[in-house]
C-alpha cells in the first residue's frame, strides 16, 4: 500500500497508503442510527498523479467513532471521551486484509488477517495515549494549554508501532477555493533519531478544529510529496 514515510502513518489511507489522518472496528454501526448524529466530510488526497477520494464520517455517541472510507478500504478508529484511541479496524477486501486492533494496558494486541496472511501479535508501548486518527485527536489536543504532546501510532501498511510528537505552530491563513480560512497549524513528525526523516503538517480551522489541509512526505525520497484536502462545502 505504498511506500513509508515519516509522516504517512498519520493520515493516509485508501488505494496508495495508510491514513492521517486520517485517518480508522468492526462492529455494525446501523447507518441510521449514525446519521442523526454524526459529522460527515469529504477530502481529496493526492501524491504526484494518483489522486481520490475519501469521506470521514465522525459520530459521538459515548466516546467517538471515526470512519474514513475509501473506494478501496475502510478504516474504524474507536476513542474515548478524550478521542484517545482504544481500538482500531482495518479492513480491505481486495487485499484480503481484515484486521483489528484494541488496547490493553501497556499493549496494543494485533489480530486478524493482513494481506492474506493470519496475524496474532502484541506490540509494547508505554503510557502514552494512542492516537491513531489524527485527524480527530489533534482536536483534543489543540484545546488544552499544551504547546507538544508524545503519542503512539500504527503505521498501517506495516503494523508496526511508532512513538510521535505533535507541536503546535500558531495560527495561519489557509487558501481552499478562492476562500481564505484561519488555521491552527500542527507539526507531526516521529520521535528520535528518525524525526530526520521529515514532518508532516496539518491546518485545523480555527473556528471548530476541522482538519482543512494536511501536507508531507509521500515517502521514500524521490516520492512526491502528499497531500489532502478538505472538499466543498466548507
Amino acid at each position: 500500500m505504498g511506500h513509508f514515510s515519516a509522516t504517512s502513518c498519520f493520515i493516509r489511507i485508501g488505494r496508495s497508503g495508510f491514513l492521517l489522518l486520517i485517518a480508522l472496528l468492526s462492529i455494525p454501526f446501523p447507518w441510521n442510527k449514525i446519521a442523526l448524529a454524526a459529522e460527515s466530510h469529504r477530502y481529496l488526497q493526492q501524491t504526484g498523479d494518483e489522486r481520490y477520494h475519501f469521506d470521514w464520517i465522525l459520530d459521538h455517541s459515548e466516546g467517538y467513532l471515526l470512519r474514513a472510507v475509501s473506494e478501496a478500504e475502510e478504516h474504524r478508529t474507536v476513542m474515548d471521551e478524550a478521542m484517545v484511541t482504544r481500538r482500531w479496524t482495518l479492513t480491505n477486501p481486495k487485499d484480503d486484509t481484515a484486521v483489528e486492533a484494541r488496547r490493553e494496558g501497556n499493549r496494543i494486541v494485533l489480530q486478524g488477517r493482513f494481506h492474506g496472511k493470519g496475524i496474532d501479535k502484541v506490540l509494547a508501548i508505554d503510557d502514552a495515549p494512542w492516537f491513531q486518527s489524527l485527524s480527530s485527536s489533534l482536536r483534543s489536543f489543540l484545546r488544552t494549554p499544551q504547546q507538544t504532546t508524545e503519542f503512539w501510532t500504527l503505521r498501517p501498511d506495516k503494523l508496526t508501532v511508532h512513538k510521535v510528537r505533535a507541536s503546535k505552530q500558531g495560527v495561519e491563513t489557509v487558501d481552499l477555493r478562492s476562500q481564505r480560512i484561519e488555521a491552527n497549524k500542527v507539526e507531526v513528525g516521529l520521535t528520535g533519531i528518525a524525526s530526520l526523516l521529515g514532518r508532516g503538517r496539518y491546518w485545523f480551522r480555527t473556528s471548530d478544529r476541522l482538519l482543512l489541509h494536511y501536507q508531507g512526505p509521500g515517502g521514500l525520497a524521490g516520492v512526491p510529496a502528499t497531500t489532502i484536502t478538505l472538499q466543498p462545502p466548507f
